[in-house]
Order: C-alpha cells, then sequence, then structure tokens
C-alpha cells in the first residue's frame, strides 16, 4: 500500500493584479511531496518557483485549489489552526542576511521562532547551544552578530533557525544559489545529512540543475506557472520528454574538460505571465511547435510509470 504524501497539492492557484493587468505566477499545479524525499522544483526566473514554495508555507495566500498537509486541508485554515502546523513547515531563504534584522544576534535569530512559540527561554538557549554545532557553527557564535559571518556561514545560521521547532518539512529556495561553488557543495551536504539524520522532506527549489542532480529524487520543471513535466532525477536526466526539458538539460556545463553538449536551444525569450500563449505556453520558443500546441493547452498525462509531460508531441519528439 503506498504511503500518504506529506503534501498533496492540486490545482494551486495565485495571481497578482499589477497595474490592471493580471499576473498568473501559479495557474493550476498539482504535484505530492513523499515523506522523508527533496522534491525539486526547477526552471527560469519567474516561472513561478519562489511563489510556489510561499504558499505552500502559507506565507501567501492562494486564489484557489489546495494545499493538504499530512492529510488534513490547511489552504484556508485560521491562524490558530495553522500556528500548529506552521512548527512543521520551515522556509530557508535565498539570501539569509536579507531576511535577519541586523541588530539582533545570531542566538537570539535562532531562538525567534521558539520565542513566538512559546518555549521557556532556558529551552530555547539549549536548543540553540544544540542546532549552532549541528549545521557546523560554533557555540559561542551565539553571540555575535550577522554582519560578522561569510555569506555560506549566513546560510547555516538560516538552517538552524529553520531547525528550531524541529520541523517535518522545509522548502529551500534557492538555498546555495548566492554562494560560491566551494561553499554550495559544503551547504548541499550539510542538508542531506540533516535530512537523513532527522528524516525531513524538502522542497528544492532552484535554477541550477547540476545541484539539483546531487540532491533530488525527483524533479518538476515549471515554465509559466505551471509544472510541465515531473518525474525521477534518473529518468529526467536520462530522457526528457518536453521541450523546454530538453533545452534546460542541454544547457548545464559538462564538467569533463573538452566535452561539449549539443544544445537544443529555445526560441527567443520566455513569456510574459501577465500574457500568457494560448494553447502550450511553451509553443512560442520550441522548434517542434506545430498548429495543434498553439491552440490546444496539453494536459499533465502520464508518460511512463511516475513520469508525467504536458506536451502533445512528447511521443515523437527525436531522442
Amino acid at each position: 500500500m503506498e504511503q500518504t504524501p506529506l503534501l498533496r497539492i492540486r490545482e494551486l492557484t495565485r495571481h497578482f493584479a499589477v497595474g490592471g493587468r493580471v499576473v498568473k505566477a501559479v495557474d493550476g499545479i498539482s504535484f505530492d511531496v513523499r515523506r522523508g524525499e527533496t522534491l525539486a522544483l526547477v526552471g527560469e526566473s519567474g516561472c513561478g518557483k519562489t511563489t510556489t514554495g510561499r504558499l505552500l508555507v502559507r506565507l501567501a495566500e492562494p486564489d484557489g485549489g489546495s494545499i493538504a498537509f499530512d492529510g488534513t486541508e490547511i489552504t484556508a485554515a485560521k491562524a490558530d489552526t495553522l500556528r500548529a502546523y506552521r512548527r512543521r513547515m520551515q522556509l530557508i531563504f535565498q539570501d539569509p542576511g536579507s531576511s535577519f534584522n541586523p541588530r539582533m544576534t545570531v542566538g537570539a535569530l535562532v531562538s525567534e521562532p521558539m520565542h513566538l512559540a512559546g518555549l521557556k527561554r532556558a529551552e530555547q538557549a539549549a536548543r540553540v547551544a544544540e542546532l549552532l554545532p549541528l549545521v557546523g557553527l560554533s557555540a559561542d557564535y551565539a553571540a555575535r552578530y550577522p554582519h560578522e559571518f561569510s555569506g555560506g556561514q549566513r546560510q547555516r545560521i538560516g538552517i538552524a533557525r529553520a531547525l528550531a521547532l524541529r520541523p517535518d518539512f522545509i522548502v529551500c529556495d534557492e538555498p546555495v544559489s548566492a554562494l560560491d561553488v566551494s561553499v554550495q557543495a559544503q551547504v548541499v551536504n550539510l542538508l542531506t545529512g540533516l535530512q537523513h539524520q532527522f528524516g525531513l522532506t524538502y522542497l528544492f527549489i532552484s535554477h541550477d540543475l547540476r545541484v539539483v542532480r546531487h540532491v533530488a529524487a525527483r524533479v518538476a520543471v515549471m515554465y509559466l506557472g505551471r509544472i510541465v513535466e515531473l518525474a525521477s532525477k534518473q529518468d529526467l536526466y536520462r530522457s526528457p520528454r518536453h521541450p523546454y526539458t530538453r533545452a534546460l538539460l542541454s544547457a548545464v556545463p559538462s564538467h569533463r574538460p573538452g566535452m561539449t553538449r549539443r544544445r537544443m536551444d529555445a526560441i527567443g525569450e520566455i513569456a510574459s505571465a501577465d500574457a500568457v500563449p494560448s494553447g502550450c505556453r511553451f509553443h512560442t520558443r520550441c522548434v517542434h511547435a506545430q498548429a495543434r500546441c498553439r491552440e490546444e493547452d496539453p494536459a499533465l498525462r502520464e508518460l511512463a510509470p511516475g513520469h508525467v509531460a504536458a506536451c502533445h508531441l512528447a511521443e515523437s519528439l527525436p531522442s
């Protein structure tokens, strides 16, 4: 019997009114996040990845659809009900420095979620002393301020803060994109080790497919507010079925000196989320587009067990 996913998202939608136009940031997406896995959400800037992450932890309010956390619908939950679930859902920001109050010490920053949850001071202090070494920092750093640390160290402080209430689910929003490559590897390894140690579930938002290949179990590809392909990491990297996924993968630099990839370029620039093309959203950039693609919006359908894609031509595309 298949285990109930930790999160079940169905037809989740979030639109913004900007200057008299409607920006379709998230436009009816559906997927599950399984317990203990890392599901990566990838795509170009502006495709709706960060908005999706904020919706899942209810930092942004959805316009429609449903979010079920551990079997309980929380889409319209009120503050009192949501507070209990918020202890189990946390967010790691891309730039932790911008989310820190520079006047607060590291100890105060890490203990702030515990203070808001009503934990006693002694318990907060003990937990901070436990968390900092857990993320590779000295417990003595609790008395220092964020500006005294490097970017990688600040991200470790952000991870410690996300772990403060012992969550089950963490949204990692581009957690390593602002870091040097060597530091990226350290932080990714830290996140992986913490996941194994505490049984954490991650939604890992990224545009770096090299990092995603290292951390994810499954990958969801997002374009203009929609999921266009979702599969296991192995299937997606070995046999991508959507032209947009193929273009993304072909743009990843090779790690082998002298080896080049055959580029599968998309035409032109990504369309605006306030002027979504008719039919398939990718047809304006797709070299394989046909008349049907310009007229009919493709449904997300299963092409192989666990592998879904929204493309009319998925079965006929050349390998």
